[in-house]
C-alpha cells in the first residue's frame, strides 16, 4: 500500500513538472498625460446649459464693498477637439456694489457723503475647457476665460445733515478675466450636471459717475443733480475679485 502511494506521488510530480510555467504578468504601463492628444480632431459636439449658484463679496479699503449674493445664467458649449471645448456664458446677479466718498462743503451745501450704488451685475464671457481627466461618465477640467462685467442700475446718493437725494447714473463696464475648474457628470446620454468654481478678476468699471447727463431730462432737477463732477471725489473704482460657485444642468444637443 505504501509503495502504491509513493508511486502515485511520483507520477503526480512528474505530471506537474511537464506543465509549462505561465509567464508573469507584465507591470502596468505608467500613466502619462500627452498634451498633444488634447488637440486631436473629434466629432463636433454642442451643449446648452442653465445654472445657478452664488457669488462672493469683496471689500477694498473702507470705501468700496460688494455683497455676497446669488447668481444664475446660461452657457453654450461646443467643440471639435478630443480634450478642449469652448464656451459662451452669460451670468446675472443682483449683487450690490457700494462706493462712498466724502465731499467738502461748497457754498450753500454743507459737507456730506456721496454713495454710488450698483444694484446688479451682468457678466458675458468666453472660456476654454481643458480636460485633464476623462472617464466614461465624467470630465474634469480647468477653464480660463475673458469677457466683460457690467455694473447696472447705478445711482448716486448725496447725504448731508440737511437730508439726502438720489439720481440715476450710467452703467459702468470693465474687462474681466476668470479662471475656473470643475467636473461635468453624465448619468444619461443627453443629460448631465456641472459643478463649477470660478474666480473673476475685473476692473472697476468706473464709467461716468456724473448724474447731470441723466438729470437734464428731469424738470426741476432733483437736489442730487447739484453735485457736479462726482469723479473728483471718487477717483477710479478699484479692481474687484469675486469667486462664483455654480451647479448646472446640461442638455446635450449633438
Amino acid at each position: 500500500m505504501l509503495r502504491f502511494r509513493m508511486l502515485c506521488s511520483a507520477l503526480l510530480l512528474a505530471m506537474l513538472a511537464t506543465i509549462p510555467c505561465a509567464p508573469a504578468d507584465p507591470p502596468p504601463a505608467p500613466l502619462s498625460f500627452n498634451p498633444l492628444k488634447l488637440f486631436k480632431r473629434s466629432p463636433f459636439t454642442a451643449e446648452a446649459e442653465i445654472y445657478a449658484g452664488g457669488i462672493t463679496g469683496d471689500s477694498v479699503g473702507q470705501a468700496y464693498q460688494s455683497l455676497t449674493q446669488g447668481d444664475y445664467g446660461t452657457r453654450f458649449t461646443f467643440g471639435f477637439l478630443k480634450g478642449v471645448n469652448f464656451t459662451l456664458d452669460y451670468m446675472y446677479s443682483n449683487q450690490d456694489r457700494l462706493f462712498t466718498a466724502v465731499t467738502p462743503g461748497t457754498g450753500a451745501l454743507p459737507s456730506g457723503t456721496l454713495l454710488m450704488r450698483a444694484a446688479n451685475l451682468n457678466v458675458a464671457f468666453g472660456s476654454g475647457e481643458i480636460y485633464f481627466l476623462q472617464t466614461k461618465r465624467a470630465k474634469f477640467y480647468v477653464s480660463p476665460g475673458i469677457g466683460f462685467a457690467r455694473n447696472g442700475s447705478r445711482s448716486m446718493t448725496f447725504v448731508t445733515p440737511l437730508g439726502s437725494a438720489s439720481s440715476p447714473i450710467l452703467p459702468g463696464t470693465a474687462v474681466t478675466f476668470n479662471l475656473g475648474g470643475g467636473v461635468k457628470i453624465y448619468p444619461w446620454k443627453h443629460l448631465g450636471f456641472r459643478f463649477d468654481v470660478r474666480d473673476h478678476l475685473s476692473g472697476g468699471g468706473t464709467g461716468n459717475l456724473d448724474a447731470t447727463g441723466l438729470c437734464a431730462a428731469v424738470v426741476p432737477p432733483p437736489p442730487g443733480c447739484t453735485v457736479n463732477n462726482a469723479q473728483q471725489f471718487f477717483g477710479s473704482i478699484p479692481v474687484q475679485n469675486n469667486v462664483v460657485f455654480t451647479v448646472g444642468l446640461i442638455f446635450r444637443i449633438i
